[in-house]
């Protein structure tokens, strides 16, 4: 409802009686409450006020008094210094264990009290040292440091300088305390591709923490970190990332971040990391090579730029062995603004380098400058202890340019370091660029692009005429004299005497770098590589006489250096016979020079082997190696070079034979008779007078006899059967009865039963058979093979089946047979001579028409011509065991 105007508001309704309202405080109350309740209101007014303006003036106060500074402010110097107590060969080898010494190594520096200096550093013993590069300083090493200490107790940089650079571990100090504004200041190569390590505190213990300092104003420890960014990721010679940086700030702790951990370079999936956990081992030839292309407008055209890629890859590489041990290279081109490095060092063989050189395609597109090029090749460094040469092939030589480049290339032309320029579209012969070279006369040059072999072979022999002090010098190696024409036979080595694995490489590679230094082409000289292992037979390298290149033929010998047969003994005999077998494939008129490597002499071997060194004809060079006697030796030829290591020296002396035969010395012989014990038996014939004084035998110790019991005497005993025809029969009657009436130890016993080379009986070998019933059960089922037989076929048998037990040392072969032609006795001689080094042979020859020479295949000949007797031959066989 509404309310009028003059409506009275209090009122609420109607029947409620209307009353007077009035608000009072403490309505109803004693005066004397209501004046205390307004004092004490008054009075808390008044407080409230006067709290306020004294919090006011507190807080006033309190702000103007200053705080006393307890926080630590970080400081940083740089030192920059080149070792003496540590070689760079140590880096590269041990790189970890190396920056955990260099650490220390100045940690005593600046530790140590030195009478060069009178002032005392205020040097805390948890100081961080940072390493932050190393760097190849020749036979020493470059080393940056970072020193971080509390601003408070840091030396003065002058007296860090001076303390360090008296240590008797380091030299050529600089140090600074200001950051470098360019990367170009403080470049540094590291040693390893793998992630740095830093090491810092006094035990020299890895860490990434940040480094507690203690402030000298408090006491209360500060927290210093150095900020390092990232540790340059190395790519090529040169440091890519970002300067180093060191933060601080006023009024407040040090803070910062810790070092960074760099990520690895990427490694290309076809080639290996490279790594510095293999010791590595100088040879003569170890150098690192940087070729330098011109890739400018002076090369005038792609096919001027091709036509000296071509020459690189197939005349000046070939004459150079290139792995990890020996030349490895670098490759770059350049121009006035372009400088591009293709290989670093990091290539496992020649046809990596050749590949990539020959990939490179001509630019063209910038003008040439020397400067630019030979100030970039100064940057580049290899991570070995090796010299190195930079070879800079050049289309101009503006000598303006020359005169800028000279500061340059005296870093690259002395030593450790060489420089040979070749200049190619040249109007002085190279004179020109050559003042840049090494004692200026380490130049080449050409006017129509077209580079030669000479050029190759003359800058080959700059490159290896000057070596580290520490390696002695090596005889220049010459070009074979080639007036003979002569074709190269080589036969290594690769049976037992060799000694092992690594020896037998290591004759490879080093009979690698003699094929390096030979003229190999069609026109001039070819060859051909064998081996021969008497436990596998022989095999001709593929591609004889039909090499390319000196580099062709020594990859393919470089194939077979894991072809060594740690169980196989040694013969020449047969090595000789399995060359003189395989003759076909030789160039008609040319002359002959066989290279035979060998680790033995064995005498009665050497004399066997005349027969087939006469049948190949030819220049036969023999190097003698270790333990091999040159004396007995040159009974197979005049010329023998004798070398107690192979190792490159054998080079030049090999070149000064291939023309030059020699005549061999003559037989030694010495009176022998052999024993026969019976009417029957062939005796051997006594030898003629001694021509040359037999070598002394060396005084052995009479070993123990692991068998006293043994009927016959101790030894293995190998029986062939000839399987065939009707004295199959015979044979068996014999060996059933009488033969072995007395015999025991049968596991000692091996039966075979031949008859070709391609048809045999499986053999039951050494450790078959237990007792004398298991023997004459195998003999007895010994069956007609239906063909005529051959007694090669018995010596192939007992060549690469017998095993003999260890236990019973030698091994005597007992052989029958009906006979055999002078080429089965001559393609025989070889496995005889083997196995008479290793036991006694007796040859029994049923119903011989005529020995045909038998007689020098065997130690004993027994003639079994009534074949019903078997009680004699038996005696005679058991008499020739016996003695």
């Amino acid at each position: 409802m509404a309310w009028a105007d003059d409506e009275d508001l209090a009122y609420t309704s109607p029947g409620v009686p209307k009353r007077n309202v009035q608000w009072y405080l403490l309505e109803d109350a004693d005066d004397r409450v209501k004046w205390f309740t307004g004092i004490l209101l008054v009075v808390s007014i008044g407080m409230l006020v006067a709290g306020s303006v004294m919090l006011g003036i507190g807080i006033s106060k309190n702000n103007s008094v200053p705080v006393p500074d307890n926080s630590a402010v970080g400081y940083t110097m740089f030192l920059t210094v080149q070792t003496r107590a540590l070689p760079y060969s140590a880096v590269v080898n041990d790189y970890s264990g190396s920056v955990t010494n260099l650490t220390d190594q100045m940690r005593q520096a600046i530790s140590s009290p030195s009478s060069a200096s009178s002032f005392q550093l205020a040097i805390q013993p948890n100081v961080p040292i940072t390493i932050l590069g190393i760097s190849n300083a020749g036979q020493w090493a470059d080393v940056m440091y970072a020193l971080s200490y509390a601003d408070s107790n840091k030396p003065l940089l002058k007296d860090v300088q001076k303390q360090v650079a008296s240590s008797s571990a380091f030299a050529a100090v600089t140090a600074t305390d200001q950051t470098p504004k360019t990367l170009d200041e403080m470049t540094c190569a590291s040693v390893s591709d793998v992630t740095f390590t830093t090491v810092t505190g006094p035990t020299g213990a890895p860490t990434t923490s940040p480094v507690t300092v203690s402030s000298v104003s408090s006491g209360t420890p500060g927290t210093v970190t150095v900020s390092t960014g990232s540790v340059p990721t190395v790519t090529g010679p040169t440091v890519t990332s970002n300067p180093v940086t060191v933060t601080t700030t006023k009024n407040a702790p040090v803070t910062g971040s810790t070092l960074t951990p760099p990520i690895p370079p990427v490694t290309k999936p076809t080639e290996p990391a490279r790594t510095t956990t293999t010791a590595f081992v100088k040879t003569p030839y170890s150098k690192d090579v940087i070729i330098v292309l011109d890739d400018s407008k002076a090369m005038l055209n792609a096919k001027n730029f091709n036509l000296v890629k071509s020459w690189i890859d197939n005349t000046l590489l070939p004459l150079w062995f290139i792995d990890r041990r020996d030349v490895q290279i670098a490759f770059a081109t350049y121009a006035d603004t372009e400088f591009n490095t293709l290989l670093d060092f990091d290539e496992a063989d020649e046809n990596e380098v050749s590949s990539v050189i020959s990939a490179q395609v001509y630019s063209g597109k910038f003008n040439s400058s020397i400067t630019y090029g030979i100030r970039a090749a100064g940057d580049i460094h290899g991570l070995r202890p090796v010299n190195q040469t930079v070879i800079f092939i050049s289309a101009s030589e503006d000598l303006t340019d020359i005169e800028l480049a000279t500061q340059y290339a005296y870093i690259l032309n002395t030593l450790p370091k060489q420089l040979i320029t070749i200049t190619l579209n040249s109007v002085t012969d190279g004179k020109q660029l050559g003042l840049l070279s090494t004692n200026q006369n380490h130049f080449f040059g050409v006017s129509d692009f077209n580079l030669t072999s000479d050029i190759a072979q003359q800058l080959t022999q700059y490159m290896f005429g000057t070596l580290t002090p520490s390696t002695s010098a090596p005889t220049t190696t010459g070009v074979p004299d080639s007036s003979c024409k002569s074709d190269v036979t080589i036969l290594m080595d690769n049976n037992n005497d060799v000694g092992s694995i690594d020896e037998f490489q290591n004759q490879v590679r080093t009979i690698s770098k003699l094929i390096k230094t030979w003229p190999i082409s069609p026109d001039l000289m070819e060859g051909e590589a064998v081996v021969f292992a008497t436990s596998q037979g022989g095999q001709i390298i593929e591609n004889s006489f039909a090499y390319q290149s000196a580099s062709a033929f020594a990859n393919e010998v470089m194939a077979f250096d894991d072809f060594y047969f740690a169980s196989s003994a040694p013969s020449l005999t047969a090595s000789l016979q399995y060359l003189s077998q395989h003759l076909d494939n030789r160039r008609t008129g040319r002359a002959q020079a066989i290279l035979v490597f060998t680790y033995s002499s064995d005498n009665s071997d050497v004399q066997n082997a005349v027969l087939f060194a006469n049948q190949i004809g030819g220049n036969l060079i023999v190097v003698a190696i270790g333990n091999a006697d040159q004396t007995v030796l040159k009974q197979l030829s005049g010329n023998v070079i004798y070398a107690k290591n192979m190792t490159t020296d054998i080079i030049d002396q090999v070149n000064g034979l291939l023309c030059n035969p020699a005549t061999r010395a003559p037989i030694v012989t010495v009176t022998t008779n052999l024993p026969t014990s019976a009417p029957t038996s062939t005796p051997q014939p006594t030898t003629s007078e001694v021509s040359t004084p037999a070598p002394t035998p060396a005084i052995t110790t009479q070993m123990p006899d692991n068998c006293p019991d043994c009927s016959p005497k101790t030894a293995n005993i190998l029986l062939l059967m000839e399987a065939y025809g009707t004295k199959l029969a015979s044979q068996t009657k014999l060996l059933d009865t009488d033969l072995i009436a007395n015999w025991n130890h049968f596991e000692r016993t091996s039966v075979m039963g031949f008859d070709t080379d391609t048809k045999f009986l499986d053999p039951i070998n050494f450790g078959d058979l237990q007792n004398k019933d298991e023997f004459t059960t195998i003999v007895n089922s010994i069956s007609d093979l239906a063909q005529k037989p051959t007694i090669v076929s018995a010596f192939n048998l007992a060549m690469n089946n017998a095993k003999p037990l260890a236990q019973f040392g030698k091994m005597n072969s007992i052989i029958f047979t009906s006979g055999a032609t002078a080429d089965e006795v001559s393609s025989s001689t070889a496995s005889s001579s083997i196995l008479r080094r290793n036991g006694k042979v007796i040859i029994v020859g049923m119903k011989l028409a005529d020995t045909n020479g038998l007689d020098t295949l065997c130690d004993v000949l027994l003639k079994w011509d009534d074949l019903t007797d078997t009680a004699t031959i038996s005696t005679q066989i058991n008499q020739a065991l016996n003695s």
